[in-house]
């Protein structure tokens, strides 16, 4: 089966292809998309189709990332997915992006791994963050996504009782010397580069999920994974977005 995937929870847009059987990627694009995603999701979806050599038709199954991320691009990337999900009368596959995040890393049994990625450019220091704990090779998840600043962060990883903790997405600036008094106390590995939310990551834990149970996600009903209130909430003192649940 054949996997059509979007990522569009940062300002970098990614579409990927991937061979769910042969566990194969095809074809990835990312663009920079920032307020501008609605007018160039079309294109990057085709030119990823394209460079794959595949259409629309051989498509079997859609994926889609759900967040947190930005307010505006996750709700568009999702509302295009369901869109070609329902046209198209493919199933479709939503994934938490921290779950997909967490594939990039390989750790050990007894690892507490923590993804993360940032949240909000105004907060350069602030992030997305989630727990996972790693077990007989699986990587479960630890409660819910949230966005708190990297020093109070590494402040609830210092009281963890873990030993070794990896982290795997994007540090944010100055993370060096915040991080200094965890390194005395525990074994911590860092990734060598920043790994960003991407769509063939999407993909592969979209293929997981469909390979335990073969149902899709109901396109009607599936929302964005938000944990941080939008602009128009802030500033209002409302809340009409849905939060992370588990």
């Amino acid at each position: 089966m054949v996997v059509l995937a979007l990522e569009t929870t940062l300002e970098i847009a990614s579409c990927a292809v991937w061979d769910g059987e042969r566990k194969r990627l095809m074809a990835e694009l990312r663009a920079h998309a920032y307020q501008t995603l609605t007018q160039r999701l079309p294109s990057l979806v085709q030119t990823t189709l394209d460079n794959s050599e595949v259409t629309l038709r051989d498509i079997g199954l859609i994926a889609v990332s759900l967040g947190p991320g930005s307010f505006t691009s996750v709700r568009v990337g999702l509302s295009f997915a369901k869109g070609l999900s329902m046209a198209l009368n493919k199933p479709i596959i939503g994934v938490r992006t921290m779950e997909a995040l967490a594939l990039a890393s390989s750790v050990h049994d007894g690892s507490l791994l923590v993804a993360l990625y940032p949240s909000r450019p105004s907060r350069p220091t602030e992030v997305y963050a989630a727990f996972f704990q790693v077990r007989d090779d699986e990587v479960k998840r630890e409660g819910n996504e949230f966005a708190c600043d990297f020093s109070q962060l590494v402040s609830m990883l210092r009281e963890r009782p873990e030993d070794f903790i990896a982290f795997v997405g994007v540090l944010p600036p100055g993370s060096s010397n915040i991080l200094s008094s965890l390194l005395q106390e525990k074994r911590v590995l860092l990734p060598l580069s920043p790994c960003f939310p991407s769509a063939h990551l999407v993909a592969q834990k979209a293929w997981q999920k469909w390979q335990q149970s073969f149902q899709s996600d109901d396109p009607i009903s599936l929302t964005p994974l938000y944990v941080l209130p939008s602009s128009a909430e802030s500033h209002l003192g409302i809340t009409v977005s849905l939060r992370s649940e588990g």
